[in-house]
């Protein structure tokens, strides 16, 4: 979770459970997957995560997922690279670009793209 988001304890308990107030609203929200009991020993709690989790896949294609794993630094890294990499020009970037001709998936975006 970027540094800007992680809340102070104190503010935390005065604000509420986020997580519930969003369940609240209307209209589809993003599934929220917590990934600590992936590799639980009960094989129940282990496979009602994991159906979690496909469930998100399937329907959603995205999730927000917590209790990963992936440390702060990872993340940091890879965030820091991801922006080095958007921040190059778009002739730079086009040397990565997938070719959607070849049938290849792996790549940047499209030669169609514009950012």
């Amino acid at each position: 979770i970027p540094k800007e988001y992680v809340r102070p304890q104190e503010e935390l308990t005065s604000i509420g459970n986020v997580f519930e107030e969003e369940r609240k609203e209307e209209g589809p929200q993003v599934p929220t997957i917590d990934l600590k009991e992936i590799e639980s020993e009960d094989t129940e709690v282990r496979e009602r995560c994991r159906l979690e989790l496909k469930k998100a896949a399937m329907e959603w294609g995205v999730m927000h997922l917590v209790n990963h794993g992936i440390s702060d630094e990872l993340m940091d890294r890879v965030r820091k690279a991801g922006q080095k990499f958007f921040e190059l020009p778009i002739d730079e970037k086009e040397k990565y670009a997938n070719d959607q001709g070849s049938g290849k998936i792996q790549g940047y975006g499209s030669k169609l793209a514009n950012n």
